[in-house]
């Protein structure tokens, strides 16, 4: 291997401290420090190809530290280790080479760090093609917090169960059955604070460039989410009406991914339940306005809270944000709806209607 620059940012431990003896043995040229105020005079000083950095907590130090790296070093190859449950979310938001999570094998951790100095320098990426995959990046994790925020539906119901049998009078469980639910509660808890954490970080997505794909409206959207929210629809006695069901097969493609449509017809669906209340009527239409098409989702219930309303726009055209689009009150849901929505073109709009709400999802046709 060719010698190389080696930063290595520990936290006192003589592991990686002997890391980076075996690495000068092998002739690289290797800087082990402690402290990351010091690891960011190095990272100024000069340039590095490899940097190692053991994460220890979630402290603004370490955030401060990793995004350095890439500022200072964006060539730079960057290694992070420390315990999944310590390393925060923004690490994962970050141009790294490999993570490696404790504990770990030594030589499994010699090995990732040597095929790294390996493997060989990759040509520049061309301004155009980097370009695409951010967008189609951007695009993939407003998705996956979509996706996020639907299991962290599931899981507060499970917790919700959880919490319950927990508050069953003693006696009427088992040892045994009493250390499960415990246990499982507690990982209910730790799953829902790291999903929240994630989705904290990541529902200011905004738009992307990518080519999004094309599905059918009622047959991969809405369908699927009405069979699956059957029961719940009976458990409140919503009155349904679906006019999509006249809709013609050839008239109802547009661009999107029915995934995250899904995700964004199933939160408007719940929503609906919410402030409808039992017994409240719902019904699904569409209008055509070329070249977008409207889903409209209207409940005979309340209106949405005020501080909601206000940040939903009930005339803006599609695409165009008032002001920074951030305004406070929009449910989480919903500003990711708005995110993945305004990524293909669309939008997500309000409109207060005489004897309920109206909510309307734009979409471009295909």
């Amino acid at each position: 291997m060719k010698p190389e620059d080696i930063l290595i940012v520990n936290d006192g431990s003589p592991f990686l401290k002997t890391i980076g003896l075996l690495l000068a043995d092998k002739g690289h040229r290797t800087s082990v420090t402690n402290r990351p105020s010091e690891a960011l005079g190095e990272l100024a000083r000069k340039y590095f190809r490899l940097v190692i950095v053991k994460v220890q907590a979630k402290t603004a130090d370490s955030l401060a530290l990793l995004k350095a790296v890439k500022d200072l070093n964006p060539k730079a190859r960057l290694i992070i280790l420390g315990e999944d449950a310590c390393l925060p979310v923004e690490a994962f938001q970050i141009a790294v080479k490999d993570y490696i999570l404790l504990p770990c094998r030594p030589v499994e951790v010699w090995r990732r760090i040597t095929s790294c100095l390996k493997a060989p320098r990759g040509a520049a990426v061309p301004e155009a093609v980097q370009g695409k995959l951010d967008a189609i990046n951007r695009r993939g994790l407003t998705k996956l917090s979509l996706l996020f925020h639907d299991l962290r539906g599931g899981l507060i119901s499970v917790q919700a169960a959880l919490k319950f049998s927990r508050r069953l009078p003693q006696g009427q469980l088992e040892a045994d059955a009493e250390r499960l639910l415990e246990d499982a509660g507690k990982k209910t808890d730790w799953l829902l604070s790291l999903m929240e954490g994630f989705l904290r970080q990541t529902f200011l997505c905004r738009e992307s460039n990518a080519e999004p794909d094309i599905c059918h409206i009622r047959e991969d959207v809405v369908a699927p989410v009405l069979d699956e929210l059957y029961d719940d629809l009976q458990k409140h006695r919503v009155a349904l009406e679906n006019q999509l069901d006249f809709l013609p097969s050839h008239l109802g493609s547009v661009k999107g991914d029915k995934v995250a449509l899904r995700s964004v017809f199933r939160n408007l669906i719940n929503n609906a339940m919410q402030y409808g209340g039992t017994g409240c009527s719902l019904k699904i239409d569409y209008d055509r306005f070329e070249p977008f098409f409207h889903l409209q989702v209207f409940n005979s219930g309340p209106v949405p809270p005020r501080k909601t309303r206000r940040t939903l726009p009930s005339s803006l055209p599609p695409g165009k944000a008032k002001g920074n689009g951030d305004a406070p009150g929009l449910g989480l849901g919903l500003r990711l709806s708005r995110d993945i929505l305004r990524s293909y073109g669309g939008d997500i709009l309000y409109e207060p209607r005489s004897g309920g709400t109206n909510v309307q999802v734009v979409l471009p046709m295909s």
